[in-house]
């Protein structure tokens, strides 16, 4: 299949995009985009190419049905949304797991470990296993073998595709690829500080988290990372009085001002205290564990915009289960 065919039967098989473009600004847009797509390991080196070779353990020439990347017992990573469609072990593949990406499969072979069960939900950049040297291997490392519709597919194709994505998306938000925070590396910084706000206010820690991630695009918009500022507060009236920081960035109207802090804590301690406030009283009614009776009572109290506000922070605390956190802060 050639390259433009392939990515437009990506484009057409994969949920790449969890916003629409109206609903979001640009920098939102391409974060989402780059975060929409991941590499199978934190770095590639391919080792042997699909196709024809020499084979390395008899030497006799036969067809590499996959692509073979250099991995000693690495975490192995899912390149798009989906589902796993099979786990299993054999005497050729070792221990395995087959993601289904619309019309794609990709299967991870000779893991050491799995850390996902059949029918489970993944998301793009979640762990699914350890690379290893199970199976008929030469050593430690990851085959990947590629399908779509069941016909056999190079998956250099996919790293390709992958590539490309990033790439676009670093050039969009003229930061550099190293600089940006998956979900995973934003949630393991900033939930001991939602749970510690939970502990002290009530406020669930997978509301607040989800409610930094959808704000500051997972810690990567220009306001969060300039500014501190992880909820998109404006400046009232009180905050410019007292001469305190603020940057300009458009919103609802062009060139508005949006608080600046010292750091993402002084952020997210504000932001509660604004949720102690009278204007959000009717958010106390709900205990700390309830995540959508928070959500649902903020947008009431006109907290924000966004028809689907409450949707859209529910779709992010289901999927990265930010309810566990939830549980951990009140046996705190």
């Amino acid at each position: 299949m050639k390259i433009i065919e392939l990515l437009l039967v990506l484009f057409i098989s994969f949920p790449l995009f969890t916003f629409g473009k109206n609903d979001i600004d640009d920098d939102d847009y391409w974060i989402d985009r780059y975060l929409s797509v991941s590499f199978p390991l934190r770095s590639i080196h391919v080792n042997s190419d699909y196709g024809f070779r020499r084979d390395p353990i008899n030497g006799r020439c036969k067809i590499h049905r996959g692509l073979d990347l250099a991995a000693h017992y690495e975490e192995v990573l899912a390149m798009f949304d989906g589902v796993v469609h099979k786990v299993g072990s054999d005497s050729a593949s070792g221990l395995y797991v087959i993601l289904q990406h619309g019309e794609y499969t990709i299967s991870y072979c000779h893991l050491s470990k799995i850390f996902v069960e059949p029918r489970q939900l993944v998301f793009s950049g979640e762990t699914v296993g350890i690379s290893g040297s199970t199976g008929r291997s030469t050593g430690p490392h990851l085959h990947m073998t590629v399908r779509l519709r069941g016909k056999l597919q190079d998956p250099y194709n996919l790293l390709l595709y992958v590539r490309d994505i990033r790439k676009a998306s670093i050039v969009a938000l003229h930061i550099d690829d190293d600089k940006i925070l998956s979900p995973s590396d934003f949630i393991k910084q900033y939930a001991p500080i939602a749970m510690e706000q939970q502990r002290r206010y009530g406020i669930p820690a997978s509301v607040t988290l989800a409610q930094m991630a959808f704000e500051s695009g997972w810690g990567n918009s220009d306001l969060a990372r300039a500014g501190n500022n992880y909820f998109g507060i404006k400046c009232s009236p009180s905050w410019l009085s007292q001469g305190l920081p603020y940057s300009l960035h458009d919103d609802d109207h062009p060139n508005e001002k949006f608080c600046n802090f010292s750091s993402p804590e002084e952020s997210v301690e504000y932001h509660s205290r604004l949720l102690m406030g009278d204007h959000y009283k009717r958010c106390r009614r709900y205990s700390s564990t309830d995540y959508h009776g928070w959500l649902s009572a903020l947008k009431a109290c006109g907290y924000a915009t966004n028809r689907r506000y409450v949707d859209m922070c529910e779709d992010i605390i289901r999927k990265h289960k930010l309810y566990v956190y939830d549980l951990q802060a009140e046996r705190m």
